[in-house]
């Protein structure tokens, strides 16, 4: 009898992110209020005001209030409040299932919080770390890029190895366990797969 598949956990990395600081650094640098934005298979357009926030995604417009908080020696940080029935205000909202809201409401957690093992984790830092050093996937090592400095990139590749180690460690562990497997009373293994891991 098969197991049922757990249901997958949405993560951050799939949704369509709107970001108001990364915005309004666009906003700043081309000095037009629209400001095109680009996700892969999204393309959309936002305008910027002074307190709101207009964004054309799926056939539809949302209007998104910015919430001046105030921070630590007077200075004021701007944040988007949720369009739904949210109490938060986020730097950063999301477009999932026809829908615009916070991380909250959308139930979306990071990639690395979903991650079941320490060897998981490692995988994915392993990953991320590689693309910071222009590598490409199943890359070893990739090269100092030009007028970047040797130490810093020294360390990245110490690290870089760090991670890989952990990675084969967990593979040895892995094929040392099936060796050593006792087969059962019918003649396969107990279960098809390792239990221990």
């Amino acid at each position: 009898m098969k197991k049922a598949k757990a249901a997958r956990v949405p993560v951050l990395e799939n949704a369509f992110e709107l970001n108001l600081p990364k915005l309004m650094r666009a906003v700043k640098a081309t000095g037009d209020s629209r400001v095109v934005l680009d996700d892969g298979g999204k393309r959309t357009v936002a305008v910027l005001a002074e307190t709101r926030l207009a964004v054309l995604l799926g056939g539809r417009q949302w209007l998104v209030d910015i919430v001046a908080v105030q921070c630590l020696q007077g200075r004021v940080r701007p944040l988007l409040k949720c369009p739904r029935a949210h109490e938060g205000n986020f730097q950063s909202l999301y477009y999932r299932g026809d829908k615009l809201a916070c991380r909250h409401c959308h139930m979306l957690r990071y990639r690395t919080n979903v991650a079941s093992t320490a060897t998981e984790r490692a995988r994915l830092a392993r990953s991320k770390l590689l693309r910071k050093m222009g590598g490409e996937p199943g890359q070893a090592s990739p090269k100092r890029q030009p007028y970047k400095w040797r130490r810093p990139h020294l360390r990245l590749t110490t690290r870089l190895a760090n991670l890989t180690k952990i990675h084969f460690d967990d593979l040895r562990n892995w094929i040392d366990c099936a060796r050593h497997r006792k087969p059962s009373a019918w003649g396969n293994d107990v279960g098809g797969e390792l239990s221990n891991r």
